[in-house]
């Protein structure tokens, strides 16, 4: 059941992401809702739905994107890897510290996904344009995860299926 719960939320993460423009402010950044899904992993689920689930939502935003595929899963990996190491050391259910979370995550891989395509020669944004871009990022991060936390949170809540961390 945990599978196909993840499963429903990439879905829902994926259409949103296609759905939702991205943010014209501060350097156009993305509205992280599949990162949401990937770190709300990383922090309360075990390692391993953490890999597949990345892996997943990559490929699902480089399909929907201009990215060449692996990219974003990069990114993903980078920033729930992050979120990974600092979960034991924080209390996931505090919407402070999911907004941390989020900020930081959503900077980490708009970062990685941002050195990874100018390494590639597939952009060319200046090194301010990548701060400003990230500092965008890290604003939609602290506002948009905790709200994605609480509604999966409510969802394994209402179908049985909440489990403490391993």
């Amino acid at each position: 059941m945990t599978l196909l719960m993840l499963l429903f939320w990439l879905i829902v993460g994926g259409t949103l992401q296609a759905a939702v423009p991205a943010w014209r402010h501060m350097g156009q950044p993305a509205f992280p809702f599949l990162l949401g899904v990937v770190l709300y992993v990383a922090v309360n689920k075990k390692a391993r739905y953490f890999v597949a689930v990345a892996l997943l939502a990559g490929l699902v935003e480089d399909s929907l994107s201009l990215a060449p595929l692996g990219c974003s899963a990069c990114a993903f990996l980078v920033a729930g890897g992050l979120a990974l190491l600092l979960r034991a050391d924080f209390f996931a259910d505090k919407a402070s510290t999911a907004m941390w979370f989020g900020a930081l995550c959503a900077s980490a891989s708009t970062g990685t996904m941002a050195l990874l395509l100018k390494m590639k020669g597939l952009v060319g944004l200046s090194g301010g344009e990548i701060f400003w871009r990230m500092a965008g990022s890290a604003v939609l991060g602290a506002v948009l995860v905790p709200l994605l936390f609480g509604m999966i949170r409510g969802m394994e809540r209402v179908l049985g299926i909440w489990e403490d961390r391993a």
